[in-house]
């Protein structure tokens, strides 16, 4: 399998970030299965570094560097174990920065997935910084695959967090998108807690069933025409009295998949993650998709036109 040097992913397709490490080898395991749900290409890519010095005494050849990562690909593809034969596989070797080489890569594809691996940070090599860093950065919805996680350990659930109607349609749009294609129950959760010296005031003056119940009037508007428009999904909305990461990562223990969206704010803008998002994709038990501002999945039945407008088909 000869390996491409110049050639973009192409929308549709899915690209993988892979280092040979277990946790990368589960984002393959992982990408495998979106590729034969959805179609289009699994582009495995392998950074090298842009570099070629190891110690000061002992340099490394530029084209040792590039056979190591040959080697590398190599390995992902027979520890897959059964030849793929359903799935169009490419593997491309780069040279550069882990996250910006990764981030161009998958600019036009349909997802872009990495693994994260639990060692200590020392031990480890593409994973905390690197699937952080594509998710706060990447044009593309960022997967992110915990090297603990096996395929079909869910409970057939996909699992949005919604904190406010800012960047629904990126995030909504999504969630039920993936949903429908895996043939999943859509949780859409909203926690909500306020700091500590606040919460117990608000929790005695507004008993939480009160705010679970005004939580599920707002929610349902929000998601009324994305209900009618994927009538298939069945929806579940869960308001819970938690802080909003430890309510994902709890709530990810027998989900499919977490779905988040990345917040437009920072310098540069959306070029960072908040906390939530680090904590999620630091502890989650199942796969965590972090989807950019401005990515929109069209609703069923909507056509664009010339225009740039929304209509019915």
């Amino acid at each position: 399998m000869p390996d491409t040097i110049t050639l973009e992913a192409r929308s549709g397709d899915v690209v993988v970030g892979v280092d040979g490490s277990p946790a990368s080898l589960n984002a393959v395991r992982y990408a495998l299965e979106e590729v034969r749900r959805g179609g289009g290409v699994l582009r495995l890519v392998h950074v090298v570094p842009d570099y070629g010095v190891m110690t000061a005494l002992y340099p490394l050849p530029p084209e040792d560097l590039a056979e190591a990562g040959r080697e590398v690909l190599r390995g992902v593809v027979e520890d897959l174990g059964a030849p793929v034969t359903d799935v169009t596989m490419e593997t491309v070797l780069r040279r550069g920065s882990r996250v910006a080489t990764l981030s161009s890569a998958a600019r036009a594809a349909r997802a872009l997935v990495v693994g994260t691996d639990r060692r200590p940070v020392a031990a480890r090599v593409l994973t905390g910084n690197t699937s952080n860093g594509v998710a706060a950065s990447c044009v593309a919805p960022v997967v992110s695959v915990p090297e603990t996680w096996r395929p079909g350990t869910g409970a057939g659930a996909v699992v949005v967090g919604v904190k406010s109607p800012v960047h629904a349609t990126e995030l909504l749009g999504e969630a039920f998108a993936l949903a429908q294609s895996r043939g999943s129950r859509l949780v859409v959760l909203h926690s909500w807690r306020m700091p500590s010296g606040y919460d117990d005031i608000i929790t005695d003056r507004v008993a939480p069933q009160e705010w679970a119940d005004r939580a599920r009037v707002e929610l349902s508007g929000l998601l009324e025409e994305w209900a009618s428009s994927y009538p298939e999904v069945d929806l579940e909305i869960r308001p819970v009295h938690d802080q909003a990461a430890h309510a994902l990562i709890e709530a990810s223990r027998e989900a499919d998949e977490i779905v988040l969206v990345r917040r437009a704010h920072g310098i540069p803008a959306a070029a960072h993650l908040g906390s939530t998002a680090r904590a999620v994709l630091r502890d989650a038990h199942c796969p965590v998709r972090v989807v950019p501002p401005g990515h929109v999945v069209a609703l069923p039945g909507l056509v664009l036109e010339e225009a740039g407008q929304l209509k019915k088909e």
